[in-house]
């Protein structure tokens, strides 16, 4: 862990903050809408309701946008700090105008600084000057790192019955999992699980509490929080993150968040489905428009796009007036399509991470992103190409082996993915299909199951029985509770595939 009084300006950021909790000022938090911009809200909130009732929490939805500017006309004239998390680093006038009205402003964020923000007391360990080792803290640590010295502050230690939720902001940002805070705090977060509403999540999507990986967080519980902000009900998300006890208002949210999460997939399925076809080869970024998806979920189908066609993506909605797309892009890993953007003609603003992020654009300017892409991509070929780690024959998976293999990559994420394999000898004896849509397709291989997610029938058709393959995929164990006729535990070793091959 790093001194958070590293953080350049943290002791005049926690000063004014102190000062506002004896004088008893009137605090706004405003919250982000992705699950590191909720879980820093609700961390912050938590810690502040201990001194002082005198704060509250302001947002506004996913479909308005990000930033301090979507939110200044709901700040009331008697409010005396406000406090932005995982924010508006380059916010000025916003600031300005909140300022101007006799309100301190604090910010405490991650994204890049671009300009000089002389209104607020920042945050950030990317502004200049900043000695904070950790370049790829996300919002929710840097708020948990504030309220540690909160507490020296107040002779407190409030902050330690938090300290699972910073692990969980890391991984929803995608931060890289190579930096040693971030795979510590990781560890804090799966191990030492605290949150009562997380763990009814976890369990109601068939984790196993003792075992959890980055891998349960990443594809379960934190899409399913993020669900909703995605429908527009940033409240449902921060409603949950605020649950201390597994009651029966939990589980109800926990409810509510499955059944938006499945519609998301549906959403996201069908979208993908519908543009698949219409991609020119000699593009070399994925570009679409449709109206239908919504801005919260534009990024996801981005997302599902580059990894089908292997480049970058960029899926287009409407924009604030009718001259204007806005949308959101995915990149690659080894190049920063942020910076990319940055340099095309036809853009008019970007925001967000390198490899993923948001856009608006002109109508008329939508050829002159594509001209220019291709010509600063000129380069660039599409690599499909399956890689993996290690390759073993299917006689050498046991539930030993992939036990080993799951504590390595437990800690997994962004520049530390999940290790990927070659298994060998495989003979297919079955083969099935299931889930409520037909999109997995389960086949059986003897001592090993192969899984494949968000497929079709099309593939299901395709895959051949009594047949030897190889296949790359992850290995997980299967573990589950058999009640009848006799109740026992039934485990089984199973390979998350990417693709297979018939052996000739």
């Amino acid at each position: 862990m790093n001194s958070p009084y590293l953080l350049k300006n943290i002791d005049k950021l926690v000063e004014r903050i102190v000062r506002a909790i004896k004088n008893n000022e009137k605090i706004v938090i405003y919250a982000d809408v992705d699950f590191d911009g909720i879980s820093s809200t609700v961390i912050l909130y938590k810690i502040l309701l201990r001194f002082t009732d005198n704060v509250q929490i302001k947002y506004v939805e996913r479909s308005q946008g990000h930033g301090s500017k979507f939110i200044i006309d709901q700040i009331e004239d008697d409010t005396d700090l406000y406090i932005a998390v995982d924010s508006s680093s380059n916010d000025v006038e916003p600031l300005k105008m909140l300022v101007d009205k006799g309100i301190d402003c604090l910010v405490i964020d991650h994204h890049s600084v671009d300009v000089e923000n002389p209104y607020c007391i920042l945050v950030n360990p990317q502004q200049t000057g900043c000695e904070y080792p950790n370049k790829n803290a996300s919002g929710g640590l840097l708020v948990y790192k504030v309220c540690q010295v909160i507490d020296d502050y107040m002779d407190t230690r409030y902050s330690l019955e938090l300290s699972d939720l910073p692990g969980f902001a890391l991984m929803a940002d995608v931060m890289c999992m190579k930096e040693m805070e971030n795979r510590y705090y990781a560890k804090v977060s799966l191990k030492g699980l605290r949150h009562e509403g997380l763990k009814l999540l976890f369990e109601a999507m068939n984790s196993d509490l003792k075992n959890l990986t980055s891998t349960d967080f990443l594809y379960g519980a934190s899409p399913a929080v993020t669900a909703a902000t995605r429908a527009d009900n940033i409240k449902l998300a921060i409603d949950f993150l605020m649950c201390d006890k597994a009651t029966p208002e939990t589980k109800g949210y926990v409810k509510e968040l499955i059944k938006l999460n499945e519609n998301r997939k549906v959403v996201q399925a069908e979208a993908l489905e519908r543009h698949k076809d219409s991609i020119k080869d000699e593009d070399k970024v994925v570009i679409v428009y449709d109206s239908t998806i919504g801005k919260g979920l534009n990024g996801l189908v981005a997302q599902e796009l580059s990894k089908k066609f292997n480049r970058p993506a960029i899926v287009l909605g409407d924009g604030d007036d009718e001259n204007t797309y806005a949308g959101s892009f995915r990149g690659l890993e080894g190049f920063s399509m942020l910076d990319l953007l940055n340099q095309c003609n036809g853009v008019e603003h970007t925001g967000g991470h390198p490899g993923a992020g948001g856009l608006s654009l002109k109508k008329d300017n939508i050829q002159v992103l594509k001209d220019d892409l291709n010509y600063h991509l000129s380069s660039f070929v599409p690599d499909d190409t399956l890689y993996y780690d290690l390759e073993f024959s299917v006689d050498e998976i046991d539930e030993r082996m992939i036990n080993y293999l799951t504590e390595f990559y437990r800690y997994s994420g962004n520049n530390f993915k999940p290790g990927a394999f070659l298994i060998k000898d495989l003979f297919i004896s079955d083969k099935k299909l299931m889930g409520k849509t037909n999109n997995t397709v389960k086949i059986d291989c003897g001592t090993l199951q192969l899984m494949k997610f968000k497929t079709d029938e099309e593939y299901y058709d395709k895959v051949p029985v009594f047949t030897e393959i190889e296949a790359v995929g992850s290995l997980n164990m299967n573990v589950w509770t058999q009640y009848r006729p006799k109740k026992k535990v039934i485990k089984t070793c199973q390979l998350f595939i990417e693709e297979y091959q018939e052996v000739i």
